[in-house]
């Protein structure tokens, strides 16, 4: 797999930091999702850190995180969080509160751990799930202002967080085979870059499938039709526009 991992928010007291209680959240976010970049890559997976430390301020925070996103083709964007506001357990966001299997793994591995699962909710509205093009979830391990909570991630260690969602996001399964290597992936990458962009023409196994209901939605209403030849012609950067676009609502 490829998987963006994104710590949340910059680091502390810096503008666009997160919430501090018993525990520094942007302090929190970067022990667990550096862990969590680690193990996924010891797993053999192609992991890119969407980690933003500086900004001058929370929307160029966010803003950044999602161009990191964005830059390349991701099969699932995962942002770590730490909540508050006085409650209790774990809670997991995505895009129209879909229930993909990752999320709801990730609710049920933390809450093997001992946190009070609070389910998979509606994350539409939070700017790096609307804006991301590929599949995406924010994780809320726990709340900085509840003292169960924090005990009890004290005694688990961010470790241990980190083991439960890299289970939740690989169904506890390492890549083999013709998998690239990060070395790989990142040299490809580079010689990508110099080449001409891939042209996806048809809707067939070639073209992501984040995007093909997109796409489908843009045939269907007619509001794209690709050239007179029937092919589409579409870029992975206008992909990622038009996936944006249609999250937006404005495709209706």
């Amino acid at each position: 797999m490829k998987i963006g991992v994104n710590c949340g928010h910059t680091v502390s007291g810096q503008p666009g930091c997160g919430a501090v209680g018993l525990i520094d959240e942007s302090v929190e976010t970067r022990a667990v999702g550096k862990r969590l970049i680690e193990i996924l890559k010891k797993a053999g997976h192609t992991v890119a850190d969407c980690t933003n430390d500086h900004a001058k301020s929370t929307s160029e925070n966010l803003a950044e995180i999602v161009r990191m996103a964005n830059a390349q083709p991701l099969d699932l964007f995962v942002s770590i969080h730490f909540n508050s506001g006085g409650g209790k357990g774990s809670e997991v966001y995505t895009y129209g509160c879909q229930h993909h299997a990752e999320a709801v793994a990730a609710c049920e591995k933390l809450h093997a751990l001992g946190f009070v699962n609070r389910g998979v909710k509606d994350g539409s509205d939070l700017y790096v799930i609307h804006r991301t093009a590929a599949k995406s979830m924010l994780v809320e391990v726990c709340f900085v202002d509840t003292a169960s909570d924090v005990d009890l991630y004290h005694k688990l260690g961010a470790q241990r967080v980190a083991e439960a969602i890299a289970e939740a996001i690989t169904g506890g399964h390492s890549e083999g085979g013709g998998e690239m290597t990060q070395t790989q992936y990142e040299e490809l990458k580079k010689e990508i870059n110099g080449l001409k962009p891939m042209i996806y023409d048809y809707m067939d196994d070639n073209m992501p499938s984040w995007a093909k209901p997109t796409v489908q939605k843009l045939l269907d209403k007619g509001i794209f039709a690709g050239g007179s030849d029937g092919r589409l012609g579409l870029t992975d950067e206008m992909l990622r526009i038009f996936v944006i676009n249609d999250r937006a609502g404005l495709y209706g």
